[in-house]
């Protein structure tokens, strides 16, 4: 057994963020592309209630991750600072105490979603007969999801550990057992919708239950638990998690409103809306994994007051942002129509998701910094300005932009309209999380040479 070493303290700081931002973004692509090939099984079942029911469930689970992840971004922040302070025996006390607040938090949010899930699935859309299709599939996956957000924090506490390859293999072991699972339940032994659910709770059970072992051997984390300190760690978890929570819930009041906005102009609307998802996820995956690979180096680095490095790491990933935007963007322009006529979009359909990759691809590039400015807010103790940002994003850079945006070029404005203000909202962001940044620097200064 070996304890945390505070590793992005050493050697170079470019490469942690590399490796970092490289291994989240591969994690979350994995648990994508199996969460496509999912519905692609579940589809070639032929039922359209069951292919709805499907995609009902997964927003139930989506709302329930929203609550885990706030915290996982939290365990990230306060874990990294423990281990840059060199405080190996209580960061593994720590890592005990994260685990179970994960599972009591998302335990909680399951619960209250099978506590009302009627009138959840009826506000989400579900008529009677998609309700019983969902029903059981959703009693199935709802409750471990709670073990796939534990599965997600060891994996968390691994790689701010500085433990990357092991946090990466930890979800590729959930991901690849979902992936081998899915067609054997489903097919193989006819179980259909069922069997994709019996495939979620085994991918769950075989990733934590891995992800514990490491825990244990790597970082000598205990099964008993101090209920003081545990009071404690949840009182300085729960300041960086509330805001982030907070924050995450904003973004499907956005969506929200956009889908409803589109979804005015038909089927064929909605459907590039689909697609665009996907291209989303898997083009942008390294964005939204930035915030919990970079808050570790940051926190570290903060912890054991290596200042410089703590900018040198935030100026790095700025640029790695709009490198990398800029990347996606030249590809969304060459593949465009060959993605629109391959999934035979047609009218307000095909020129929205042109819209999307002609426009929106460029204005991403810009939204990225604040995936950046996340990280630095949450490790600077800036947390609630987390929250304030997202609900800032999902309301003022969202409705009156996608009210302008059909209003000047129909259904085909509407989302290059949202991009547009929510890179507004992100230069803001970044440019209020460097001035957080500079002030943050001015005081420990201040502080040191008085001390």
């Amino acid at each position: 057994m070996t304890q945390p070493r505070a590793v992005f303290t050493e050697g170079s700081v470019v490469r942690h963020v590399l490796v970092m931002s490289s291994t989240s973004a591969l994690s979350l692509l994995a648990v994508f592309l199996v969460d496509i090939f999912t519905l692609l099984y579940v589809s070639m079942l032929h039922d359209p209630l069951l292919l709805a029911a499907t995609g009902v469930a997964k927003v139930l689970i989506f709302l329930n991750s929203a609550v885990s992840s706030g915290l996982i971004i939290a365990a990230a922040t306060v874990l990294s600072e423990r281990i840059g302070h060199r405080a190996s025996k209580a960061s593994s006390r720590l890592v005990t105490h994260l685990m179970l607040m994960v599972v009591i938090a998302s335990g909680a949010a399951a619960a209250l979603q099978l506590a009302l899930l009627v009138p959840l699935t009826r506000w989400l859309g579900a008529d009677a007969s998609t309700y019983e299709a969902a029903r059981i599939f959703i009693w199935l996956t709802l409750p471990f999801s709670v073990l796939q957000s534990a599965m997600q924090m060891s994996a968390q506490i691994l790689r701010t550990a500085g433990d990357s390859r092991r946090a990466l293999c930890v979800v590729l072991s959930g991901a690849s057992t979902l992936a081998l699972a899915d067609p054997l339940f489903i097919f193989g032994f006819g179980l259909g919708l069922e069997g994709a659910g019996i495939s979620y709770a085994l991918s769950a059970l075989v990733s934590l239950g891995l992800g514990i072992y490491w825990l244990r051997a790597r970082l000598a984390m205990p099964f008993s638990i101090s209920w003081r300190l545990l009071r404690l760690h949840m009182r300085k978890v729960m300041q960086v998690g509330l805001p982030a929570m907070v924050g995450n819930l904003a973004t499907p009041v956005g969506l929200t409103y956009l889908v409803s906005s589109i979804g005015a102009y038909g089927t064929s609307a909605l459907a590039a809306m689909s697609v665009m998802d996907r291209v989303m996820q898997l083009a942008y995956c390294v964005f939204f994994s930035l915030p919990s690979a970079l808050a570790p180096v940051l926190g570290q680095n903060i912890g054991a007051h290596r200042q410089a490095r703590v900018a040198s790491a935030i100026v790095f990933s700025r640029r790695l942002m709009i490198v990398y935007g800029l990347l996606v963007w030249a590809v969304l322009l060459l593949v465009a129509n060959p993605l629109a006529d391959t999934y035979e979009l047609e009218g307000a359909g095909r020129a929205i998701f042109l819209g999307f990759c002609h426009v929106g691809g460029g204005l991403w590039a810009l939204i990225g910094l604040d995936f950046v400015a996340i990280a630095m807010f949450v490790t600077l103790g800036r947390p609630w300005l987390v929250a304030l940002f997202a609900w800032l994003r999902a309301t003022l850079g969202t409705v009156p932009f996608v009210l302008g945006g059909i209003h000047l070029f129909g259904a085909a404005g509407a989302f290059p309209a949202m991009l547009t203000g929510n890179a507004l909202i992100a230069v803001t962001s970044i440019t209020i999380a460097s001035l957080t940044a500079r002030r943050f620097f001015r005081r420990r200064g201040g502080a040191q040479a008085v001390g």
